[in-house]
């Protein structure tokens, strides 16, 4: 061994029991091919953070305004059906809505206050003011506007913006409380646009229509839906002639008077209520067709009240029983309850309380309801043919139509100086049980009773008590009720009333006429019919 190679082994043994290791062969080729590697990678790492900054930058200088663009590519199938509703619906949007009004107005309402006001010694005592708001719309150039009666009711002062936003104070030409229809009249030197009125009779259930108006005095709202129901008919006392379009286009408060469009830009119908628990709306709105209040509206610009046909006569749907009795196949045409006075139109006709009238000028009576409304809008003063049925025989007769009192006329009141329930008692003397069946109590007629229902004579059944879920109960029969005669048999005593109803089993249709005290316009006769249980 050399002595340079002796001097670099006991080197080597130095740096090992120093605790260095010495550098193998896999570290030195380690070395040689990574460092070139990483000083590659940091080059590239830093030339790409270089472009991605300064190419952010470029981006953020090259980028084009953002415009809204048209469609190049024309609709087809489905999309095409839509665009052209939705462009039927922005059309009679644009021609109907300068024709719609929003109508204000203010009512003074007094009430006790629970101090004493010292500006009341002064001046009197003020009223708190009521406002309300509402739609309507014009239907002549004149600047006629039809809209709601109850809108415009017990207001002091009215208001009608125009869609140009300009105001007026109209004139009231005419209101029919039992249509809920108004015809108020505003006026300047030019025509105003109007919207022309349609034929309801030709909608169609499912038909589109738009509901324009001021729901919560937001003027202007359009909302589309579809005619969900057609004769629809609601609960009130002006129910004869309201039978309603049904709608789901929505109305809410603000929106009665309003009109309601087909896709055609005619006034179908005046948007006039909601059925809601809430108050708002629930998907129901209901519109009074056009062709009621084209027939109003001619009626009040022309004479400024609405004069309707009147036959005299109460009416009430005919029931089953009933219907039997007198030989039809099903129910059908309008029962005569009782005939409202000897003078009227119908009385001297000759009709009577248990007919039941058929046709109306040689047209099917469908109900009561429809006879009523069919009547009232006939011209006073016409003639018309009446088929009636009594006693299961067909009969025809003429009438001259009277003229419809109004509404207030017409209201009644039981005739009655004690409250006397159902379970009420008529004195004890003169108490008499009635046949088990009926489940009421009768007494015989006095002279002062028979002068009182005018009965022409001392006959029939008096009703006193009456016992709960019973048959007379049932019927409707009522504590004083004069029974005159059940199933076409007259009854002049409480004992044919017995031997009626021994004859009688359960099942068996029984028709009464009973006759009943009704104050202010006196005593009238009454239609009872059931079915014995």
């Amino acid at each position: 061994m050399s002595r340079r190679e002796h001097m670099r082994r006991e080197a080597n043994m130095e740096r090992v029991s120093e605790g260095t290791a010495s550098p193998s062969p896999t570290w030195g080729l380690w070395k040689r091919w990574m460092m070139p590697i990483g000083l590659s990678l940091s080059v590239i790492l830093g030339i790409g953070l270089g472009v991605w900054i300064s190419g952010g930058t470029s981006a953020r200088q090259s980028a084009r305004p953002l415009q809204v663009s048209e469609s190049r590519v024309a609709p087809t199938g489905a999309l095409a059906t839509a665009l052209a509703l939705s462009e039927a619906f922005a059309q009679v949007a644009r021609q109907v809505e300068p024709a719609v009004v929003h109508i204000e107005t203010e009512a003074i309402r007094t009430g006790r206050r629970s101090e004493e006001d010292p500006f009341d010694f002064f001046f009197g005592p003020r009223g708190r003011p009521r406002r309300g708001t509402g739609s309507g719309v014009i239907v002549d150039p004149e600047g006629y506007i039809l809209t709601n009666y109850h809108v415009i009711r017990g207001a002091s002062t009215i208001r009608v913006k125009t869609f140009d936003g300009k105001t007026y104070t109209p004139e009231v030409i005419g209101v029919d409380p039992e249509t809920d229809l108004a015809v108020i009249k505003i006026s300047r030197s030019e025509p105003f646009p109007y919207a022309r009125m349609g034929d309801s009779n030709k909608l169609r259930v499912g038909d589109w229509v738009l509901a324009i108006g001021s729901p919560f005095g937001l003027e202007q709202t359009v909302t589309a839906g579809i005619i969900s129901a057609k004769d629809r008919i609601t609960d009130g006392e002006n129910a004869p002639f309201q039978r309603f379009l049904q709608t789901d286009a929505a109305i809410n408060p603000g929106n009665s008077g309003g009109p309601l469009v087909n896709l055609m830009g005619e006034v179908v119908g005046i948007n006039t209520q909601i059925s809601t628990s809430t108050g708002y709306f629930n998907g129901v709105g209901f519109a009074l067709p056009s062709s009621l209040a084209v027939e109003v509206y001619n009626q009040l610009v022309r004479r400024g009240r609405v004069a309707r046909g009147y036959l005299g006569v109460y009416v009430k749907p005919v029931t089953p029983p009933i219907a039997r009795l007198n030989g039809l196949k099903e129910p059908q045409g309008a029962l005569v309850e009782s005939v409202t006075d000897p003078e009227s139109p119908a009385a001297r006709a000759g009709l009577q309380t248990g007919d039941i009238i058929v046709e109306l000028d040689g047209e099917p009576v469908r109900d009561s309801r429809d006879l009523t409304r069919r009547v009232a809008s006939m011209d006073v003063g016409r003639t018309v043919r009446l088929k009636y049925i009594r006693d299961g025989r067909e009969y025809v007769t003429s009438v001259k139509l009277g003229v419809r009192p109004s509404l207030a006329d017409r209201r009644e009141e039981p005739l009655r100086d004690e409250p006397r329930g159902k379970n009420a008692q008529p004195p004890e003397e003169r108490k008499s049980s009635g046949p088990p069946r009926l489940g009421a109590k009768l007494e015989p007629v006095t002279p002062h009773v028979a002068d009182v229902l005018k009965l022409g004579a001392v006959r029939g059944a008096v009703v006193g008590e009456i016992e709960e879920e019973s048959f007379a109960e049932t019927l409707g029969l009522m504590p004083g009720d004069v029974i005159l005669s059940i199933n076409r048999t007259e009854i002049r005593s409480p004992e044919d009333v017995k031997r009626v109803f021994e004859g009688l089993k359960s099942g068996d249709d029984v028709v009464m006429i009973v006759a009943r005290a009704s104050r202010g316009v006196g005593p009238s006769r009454s239609v009872l019919s059931g079915t014995i249980p």
